[in-house]
């Protein structure tokens, strides 16, 4: 399981998608506020914070947390799924379908939030997602190269 370089792909896709809720994933230019300036908020996976001094929880946002939680808990249970590879695999792509969904989700939810006249920015912790599709597509490469090693193995017995 650890010799697999498949399994290091899907601990590192766990652990980039984990990082986002450590990293906000949008900034969010409100209309001004009473006083004329403008009002920051920042958009994270599992709450909205409005940036003064100190910081105020507007609220929670439950769905893209939800769907958090299911793809980190997926990328750490599709490691010990080591000895049926067919189910590692297909758990791989649902993976990826639903880190793409998360990304959908947050553009959405941005969207939402800074209508009808505010802006919207990505922050860094937006590329996490990407970064998570990218390797649980390389550990879906892997899986599919001990598959075919496999079979390969069994045409020669």
């Amino acid at each position: 399981m650890i010799q697999r370089i498949q399994t290091l792909f899907l601990l590192l896709t766990g652990i980039c998608t984990g990082l986002l809720f450590l990293f906000p994933a949008a900034l969010i230019d409100l209309p001004a506020g009473s006083a004329g300036e403008p009002v920051l908020a920042e958009f994270y996976t599992h709450k909205y914070l409005l940036l003064e001094a100190p910081p105020v929880l507007i609220g929670y946002n439950w769905f893209s947390l939800s769907l958090n939680i299911i793809v980190v808990a997926l990328a750490v249970f599709t490691i010990f799924c080591y000895k049926k590879r067919m189910l590692q695999l297909r758990l791989c792509f649902i993976n990826i379908f639903l880190m793409i969904g998360l990304l959908v989700l947050i553009v959405i939810q941005v969207r939402q939030i800074s209508q009808p006249s505010g802006e919207w920015h990505f922050m860094p912790g937006y590329g996490l997602p990407l970064i998570g599709i990218i390797l649980t597509w390389l550990a879906s490469r892997g899986i599919l190269k001990d598959i075919t090693l496999l079979k390969s193995y069994d045409r020669i017995r």
